[in-house]
C-alpha cells in the first residue's frame, strides 16, 4: 500500500525591520538624485484619491493589526492513501483530480501554522513578514468568490506613512466589489520595491494557497491592482505570477524596464495621468502600451497579431492622482491616440468607464490556454515553484523562451520555439490531451515525435501540494525538444 505523507511547513516568525538602508534595491542606473531614489518615491508624498462614498469604511482594519506570537505552532503530519483511486481511463483520472484534490486540502487544512497565518492575517518568510486586510463582501458565485488583491503606495518612505497608505488600500477599490474577497498586502519592507522584495514572491504564493485551502474562492477569477507603489508592484509581479492571475490593473505605476512577455494569456490595464511626469511615469505608460502591441506582432500567428489582451486610459489632464475606481462609473476623460500624443503632445480624446474592477472583472483565466509564451529570464525570486501554466522547468533554468501549444483533436503538442537553457516539461492532464494514446510532439522545424505519459497519484498530489489550485491539476509530464527561434 503506497503512502504518502504530508507534513505541515514550518516558517519561522522573524522581527522585520521597518526600512531598509537608502537606496538599497534601486534599478540599475537611477532615477533620481534623493537618498532614497526610486520611482515610487513621488507616492511617499500622495495620498490616494478619495473614493469613500458616504457613511465611512465598511471593513475591520484592526484585525489586520494583529502580530502573529506566542509558541511556534506545532507541525502537522496527516497519512493519506491513494492507492485505491482508480487512473484507468480519462473519466477516472478528471474524478480522481478532484477527490485527491478534497482529500489533500481538506487535511492540510488541520496546519496549525497555516491556521495562525490565517487568524493573525501575517505570513513570514525569512526575515520578511506580509501582514494583509481581508473582507468577504457579498455572496459567492457558482465557483467560489472572486479575489481582489490589491497593493498600496508609499514605497521609500518612512513606516508611517506606508501605514497610511496601506490603511487607504483597505478600502480605495473596495467600494467598486459587490461579490469577492478583498486583499490588501502591507509591502514587505519599506523600500522603494515595497511589494516585489525577493521574499514577496512566496508570500503571494503562499497567500494564494492558504486562500484556496480555507476560503471558498474561484482561482480562475484572481485579480491583481495596485496604485503608485502599487502600480510597481503590479508591473512586476505579474509577469513572474502571469499564470496565477485573470487579469490585472496597474496604476501611476513606472515599469522599471520590466519585460511583459509572460502576460501573453493574462489581460491588463495600464492608468496614468498625462501630467503625471515624475519619472516619465506618464511617457512609459504610453510606451508600454507599444510595448505590448508589439508583443501581439512579435507572438502572433499566420501573420496576425495575438494575445496580450490590454487597455491604456492616459487620463487627460491628471497628475498623479487618477479615477480608476470610482463606484458610480462616472466616465472619465482619456487620451484616444497614444503614438500621436507621444510624437508631439497632442490628441483627440474620448470619455470611457475608467473603474479598474470593471475592467478585471470582464476576464476568466484559462488555467490550461492553448498556447503559452515563456520568457524563462523573468522568474520569481526566492520561490521553489517550477511551473507556468502547463509547463514545468527546474529552477536553474532562467535563460530562453518557449512557445509552445497543443490540440486537443490531433492529441498533439507544437514547439514553435525553446531556446532555455535546460530542460523544460509539458505537465498534461485529460482536459488537454489524451493521455492514454500517444501524444504527438512536433517542432517548427519540422521534426516529430511520439511520447507516452503513464498517469499517477504521486504525480497528481505533487502539482497539488506546488500551487494548491484546483484548476491546474495535471497528471504526468514529458521533456519538450530544443527548438530554434
Amino acid at each position: 500500500m503506497k503512502r504518502i505523507l504530508i507534513p505541515g511547513i514550518l516558517i519561522l516568525a522573524m522581527a522585520l525591520s521597518s526600512c531598509s538602508p537608502a537606496g538599497s534595491g534601486q534599478p540599475a542606473g537611477g532615477q533620481g538624485t534623493s537618498s532614497a531614489d526610486s520611482v515610487s518615491e513621488q507616492a511617499a508624498q500622495d495620498s490616494l484619491p478619495e473614493s469613500e462614498p458616504e457613511g465611512g469604511q465598511n471593513g475591520q482594519e484592526s484585525a489586520a493589526e494583529a502580530e502573529q506570537g506566542g509558541e511556534e505552532p506545532a507541525t502537522n503530519l496527516v497519512e493519506l492513501d491513494f492507492s485505491g483511486i482508480p487512473l484507468d481511463s480519462n473519466e477516472a483520472l478528471k474524478a480522481a483530480r478532484g477527490e485527491i484534490f478534497e482529500k489533500m486540502r481538506t487535511a492540510e487544512a488541520l496546519n496549525e501554522e497555516r491556521a495562525a497565518e490565517i487568524e493573525h492575517q501575517s505570513m513570514t518568510f525569512g526575515e520578511a513578514r506580509m501582514k494583509y486586510a481581508i473582507e468577504t463582501i457579498g455572496e459567492a458565485g457558482s465557483e467560489g468568490y472572486p479575489v481582489y488583491i490589491t497593493l498600496h503606495g508609499g514605497g521609500g518612505a518612512p513606516k508611517e506613512l506606508n501605514d497610511n497608505q496601506w490603511n487607504q488600500m483597505r478600502r480605495y477599490y473596495r467600494y467598486s466589489v459587490t461579490s469577492g474577497i478583498y486583499i490588501a498586502p502591507r509591502g514587505v519592507r519599506d523600500t522603494w520595491n515595497t511589494h516585489f522584495n525577493p521574499e514577496s514572491y512566496p508570500l503571494y504564493e503562499r497567500l494564494l494557497a492558504n486562500l484556496a485551502i480555507h476560503y471558498n474562492i474561484d482561482t480562475n477569477r484572481v485579480y491583481l491592482l495596485g496604485y503608485s507603489a502599487g502600480g510597481d508592484g503590479v508591473y512586476q509581479i505579474t509577469p513572474r505570477m502571469a499564470d496565477r492571475f485573470a487579469a490585472v490593473d496597474m496604476s501611476a505605476g513606472h515599469p522599471n524596464g520590466v519585460n511583459l512577455a509572460n502576460l501573453y494569456n493574462t489581460p491588463i490595464v495600464l492608468q496614468c495621468g498625462e501630467n503625471d511626469t515624475d519619472y516619465d511615469r506618464n511617457l512609459e505608460t504610453a510606451k508600454y502600451d507599444g510595448v505590448l502591441n508589439e508583443l501581439a506582432v512579435r507572438y502572433g500567428r499566420d501573420g496576425q497579431p495575438e494575445g496580450y489582451i490590454h487597455r491604456t486610459f492616459l487620463h487627460q489632464g491628471k497628475e498623479h492622482a487618477v479615477v480608476d475606481n470610482d463606484y458610480n462609473r462616472e466616465e472619465q476623460t482619456i487620451i484616444s491616440d497614444l503614438e500621436q500624443w507621444l510624437e508631439d503632445g497632442t490628441s483627440e480624446t474620448e470619455t470611457t468607464n475608467t473603474n479598474a474592477i470593471d475592467f478585471v472583472n470582464t476576464y476568466t483565466r484559462d488555467p490550461i490556454p492553448e498556447r503559452i509564451v515563456w520568457d524563462l529570464s523573468v522568474r520569481t525570486e526566492e520561490s521553489s515553484l517550477e511551473t507556468f501554466y502547463w509547463l514545468r522547468a527546474p529552477r536553474s533554468v532562467t535563460e530562453g523562451v518557449v512557445v509552445v501549444s497543443y490540440d486537443k483533436e490531433t492529441n498533439t503538442v507544437h514547439v514553435e520555439q525553446n531556446t532555455a537553457n535546460g530542460p523544460v516539461f509539458a505537465m498534461v492532464n485529460d482536459e488537454m490531451l489524451d493521455v492514454f494514446q500517444d501524444i504527438h510532439v512536433t517542432t517548427a522545424d519540422g521534426a516529430g515525435q511520439a511520447v507516452t505519459v503513464t498517469p499517477s497519484a504521486e504525480y497528481i498530489q505533487k502539482t497539488i501540494e506546488e500551487r494548491w489550485d484546483k484548476n491546474m491539476i495535471f497528471v504526468g509530464e514529458f521533456e519538450l525538444p530544443a527548438c530554434g527561434e
